[in-house]
């Protein structure tokens, strides 16, 4: 993925600062060497992803970040703005796509791809549908998707069972999943989790 990245940004105006290969490099590099904008894709690290992002703008706010997702899921890329990033694009944009986002992006602008822009408007006009799980009801739902029952998932959380029921139920509620088996395959649509 990143020699990919490099051969696609063979443009004399970006220089390529650093590469990180996990969240804790990429915080890292974010503090120190503070580039215009900071290319991150989410699937780096998918469990952490967006609370990365956030703490790359809480340590270093004269960075930019640009999230690459390999989800089409809108919800994914609107975590992602509201976790901080500047602008998301898919991993399948060409080099002018990408160096185009790289340029707004470090110009100050936003960059959103035509699909989250209906998205994005639906929310700001308070028109959502699609409500956002927190990061807890999302550790639940991973679980489910691994097969553990509500008292495995509550050992391996370190929280009760009965917790473990509420979030399960507050994030089917939320995703209007009938089911558990259900619940999973709108998370995973939506570019919640991934198997």
């Amino acid at each position: 993925m990143r020699a990919g990245l490099r051969a696609l940004l063979n443009d004399p105006d970006i220089q390529i600062m650093s590469e990180a290969i996990n969240d804790e490099q990429a915080l890292a590099l974010g503090e120190s060497l503070m580039p215009q904008v900071l290319l991150y894709d989410l699937s780096l690290d998918h469990d952490t992803a967006f609370s990365t992002i956030s703490q790359i703008k809480q340590n270093a706010p004269g960075v930019r970040v640009l999230a690459l997702s390999d989800s089409s899921s809108d919800l994914r890329m609107m975590r992602a703005l509201q976790a901080g990033a500047r602008g998301c694009l898919s991993k399948i944009a060409n080099a002018d796509e990408l160096t185009l986002a790289l340029r707004q992006i470090a110009d100050g602008e936003m960059v959103l791809p035509p699909t989250a822009t209906s998205t994005l408007l639906q929310q700001l006009s308070g028109n959502s549908s699609a409500e956002v799980l927190s990061p807890r009801e999302i550790q639940v739902v991973r679980g489910v998707a691994d097969g553990l029952t509500n008292k495995a998932i509550a050992l391996q959380l370190g929280i009760s069972d009965h917790t473990v029921k509420f979030h399960l139920a507050s994030a089917m509620s939320k995703m209007g999943a009938a089911s558990r088996a259900e619940a999973v395959a709108i998370a995973i649509q939506r570019g919640l989790i991934s198997l």
